[in-house]
């Protein structure tokens, strides 16, 4: 059964009914109940360029043979220790998602949902989230330098010892979104762009400094 904590869900998988079938499966445009491991990913597009739907799987240790996976849906699924450098996920759904140790330098997840998604010791240094949606994640220990959360909703979402440096929030909705604990250095955005957000009495003195704001008694 999917558990909750702190209010995110987690996957709902039994490991022990795995099979070893997952490209056979994926080759019909859907894969479900398979694990993935030690090898190059076939394409996340189905024969006839459609999105793919991929649930209850395992990819361990992983890479891609090509970065195309627009508008794929994945739920339920675990990704470990693994290259998706460049992957495009724009327009996808990622639902009761956990990526552990997993590179994903220059995602691209333009105008994506990720919900329950938990990011854990990941690169994901110029990640693009565009225009995307993000529901009940948290990004724990991750590389976001140079991520760019340009008109994203990142509203309750939590960052825990996350490096954002440079990090473009311009026009994000950020309200109840954690980041008390982050590194912000360089951080692009207006004032308003940052209402609701939480952080640190520490990191105060910074956000005054880069968004220009004048503090007179």
């Amino acid at each position: 059964m999917a558990t909750r904590q702190k209010g995110r869900i987690s996957p709902e998988l039994d490991k022990d009914a795995l099979n070893e079938n997952f490209a056979e499966q994926l080759a019909t445009g859907d894969a479900s109940d398979a694990i993935a491991a030690d090898m190059a990913l076939p394409s996340l597009m189905s024969p006839r360029g459609q999105s793919v739907r991929v649930e209850k799987c395992i990819w361990r240790s992983v890479t891609l043979s090509e970065t195309k996976a627009q508008g794929m849906r994945m739920r339920d699924a675990f990704i470990e220790s693994s290259d998706l450098a460049n992957i495009d996920l724009t327009g996808a759904l990622l639902e009761r998602v956990e990526i552990t140790s997993t590179r994903l330098t220059g995602a691209i997840c333009t105008e994506a949902q990720l919900k329950n998604v938990l990011f854990r010791e990941c690169k994901l240094d110029f990640l693009s989230v565009r225009m995307g949606r993000l529901q009940s994640c948290i990004f724990e220990n991750c590389n976001l330098t140079e991520a760019d959360f340009y008109a994203a909703d990142l509203s309750g979402n939590i960052f825990r010892g996350c490096d954002l440096s440079h990090a473009d929030l311009s026009h994000a909705r950020l309200k109840g979104a954690d980041v008390r604990d982050c590194r912000l250095d360089g951080i692009r955005g207006m004032p308003a762009d940052t209402d609701g957000l939480i952080i640190s009495p520490d990191q105060a003195p910074l956000l005054i400094t880069l968004f220009g704001i004048r503090v007179e008694c």
